[in-house]
């Protein structure tokens, strides 16, 4: 089934320094937010129509409207006002317009106008723009701009959406993600290499003119295309496109390790998506890094497809001899479409090192339910759990009998919300998770309340799997009617052999 990818909204965004520009504005968005809630970023949001209404002066006409969007959005969320003539406003006044703008009383536009105020677009330096990748069901086209904060104006939750407001310094910002002790956006990790690297080490204050500068460069070099996610300094999310289940259209895979790495579910068929990645990590190895295995993480067709062809590239290209893994059910339910050689079995681990080559594990669990072999992957230093498909960012987990099992699967939940450290997580659909134990609650809660009403519906005198779902599934699409059938027959056998039915 092909699903359109959702076309990319126009937005902007704010690079705030402080007004030494020693530091930069970032914050924790709520957790709460369907777009990466929990990521740590900068302040901004989607154009707004009136956003072309506001005054802003010495700009292209062109731009004006996403430097308002930048300057309306900062007000907004973070409570600062960069707009001329401002400096004569009390605090109270300002809090008094940020009061109109968010109760929805006068559009930004308006208050300006109205307090004779404007924007001159010369205190904002464009930085270029950034394109959510085609796997994320909501995704924005974001024109950067950078600028310093007035002295007086320090930024707080002006309303819910970002939370842990703070000005930063670049490298500490850069060792949080480095550490995995916060979650960030592509964008935004670019942005503090940028900072970082325009920062003079004299006088401690970033070149923003610079930093801008190469920033513009790095995003009109690959035309604010991107095509993979370091989740944290030893994690590569690369999302391939795959015929999967919608509503994802991608299938990630994994990257883990630098200076000795593994591969996880290379999943690409299609020749563009297979050269994305050789791409990737042929470069990791041309910078010394060397390739340990490639891992299948179970037997689903969107979760294996160019391990055989990765296999001949690090032969033929690198010289390298690198063996293929998964579980051995999976193993033998591929046996004639994967050269699998080697099987990986529950409690194991990879000894990969980072980019410094410093040692770490990754550790292998065997967490069946939605597969008889299926495999997640755990750094428990980091605390960042690789779920696969147990649980996942994007859409449904389907447990379809007999390869699915869901007594098997409440099992290998429980297991995981238990790991010790268990920080984040990543499926193999979807972006990233920042509260990883409260996800896999929010599954084992939901499949027992469908459990709840699917008993229900049974001891009125319904037993019939296509009956139950057109009960209990009212309103699904017709598409998705066969799925939800098959997880009705893997409640029902849960159900018998827990003697309630």
């Amino acid at each position: 089934m092909r699903i359109k990818n959702s076309a990319p909204k126009e937005a902007a965004a704010l690079i705030l320094l402080d007004h030494k520009n020693t530091k930069v504005l970032w914050a924790r968005r709520n957790p709460k937010l369907k777009f990466l809630g929990g990521f740590h970023g900068f302040p901004g949001g989607k154009v707004d129509n009136s956003d072309t209404e506001t005054d802003v002066r010495n700009s292209n006409p062109e731009w004006s409207k996403f430097i308002a969007c930048a300057v309306r959005e900062v007000f907004e969320e973070v409570g600062v006002l960069l707009v001329r003539n401002g400096e004569r406003l009390t605090k109270g006044q300002i809090v008094s317009l940020h009061d109109d703008l968010v109760s929805g009383r006068s559009t930004f536009a308006e208050i300006l106008k109205d307090w004779g105020l404007w924007i001159d677009a010369e205190d904002f330096i464009y930085t270029g723009f950034w394109t959510t990748p085609e796997f994320s069901p909501i995704r924005f086209k974001t024109h950067f701009f950078a600028a310093s904060c007035p002295k007086k104006q320090i930024p707080y939750p002006a309303i819910t959406e970002l939370q842990e407001i703070e000005f930063v310094e670049p490298e500490s910002a850069r060792n949080q993600w480095a550490n995995s002790n916060v979650l960030i956006a592509p964008p935004v990790l670019i942005a503090l290499r940028e900072l970082l690297a325009a920062k003079d080490p004299y006088e401690n204050s970033i070149n923003v003119k610079e930093a801008a500068g190469r920033l513009k460069k790095r995003s009109e070099s690959v035309s604010g295309n991107i095509d993979h996610i370091e989740l944290n300094s030893r994690l590569i999310c690369l999302p391939l496109k795959t015929e999967t289940l919608p509503p994802a259209t991608h299938t990630n895979c994994f990257i883990v390790g630098k200076k000795q790495f593994v591969v996880i579910d290379a999943a690409a068929r299609l020749e563009g998506e297979q050269k994305k990645l050789f791409s990737i990590i042929g470069q990791m190895i041309e910078n010394g890094n060397s390739c340990k295995g490639i891992i299948v993480s179970h037997l689903h067709r969107d979760h294996y497809g160019a391990e055989t062809a990765l296999k001949r590239y690090l032969r033929e290209k690198h010289g390298l001899d690198v063996p293929i893994s998964s579980h051995k059910p999976t193993a033998e339910s591929l046996t004639g479409k994967v050269e699998i050689v080697t099987f990986i079995e529950d409690n194991a681990s990879y000894e990969l090192e980072d980019e410094n080559g410093e040692p770490f594990s990754l550790e292998v669990l065997h967490t069946p339910g939605h597969a008889r072999g299926h495999l997640c992957f755990y750094d428990r230093e980091f605390g960042f759990l690789l779920s696969s498909d147990n649980v996942v960012g994007l859409g449904t987990v389907v447990i379809a009998p007999p390869e699915g099992d869901m007594n098997e699967y409440f099992d290998s939940l429980e297991r995981m919300k238990h790991l010790p450290n268990l920080n984040f997580l990543c499926g193999s659909h979807g972006m990233a998770v920042y509260d990883a134990k409260a996800r896999i609650k929010e599954y084992i809660e939901h499949r027992k309340q469908r459990e709840i009403s699917i008993l229900e519906v049974v001891r009125q005198g319904t037993d019939a799997p296509g009956e139950i779902v057109d009960i209990v599934y009212e309103g699904l699409s017709p598409k998705l009617l066969p799925l939800a059938e098959k997880s009705v027959e893997a409640h029902l056998a849960k159900l018998r052999l827990d003697g309630l039915i």
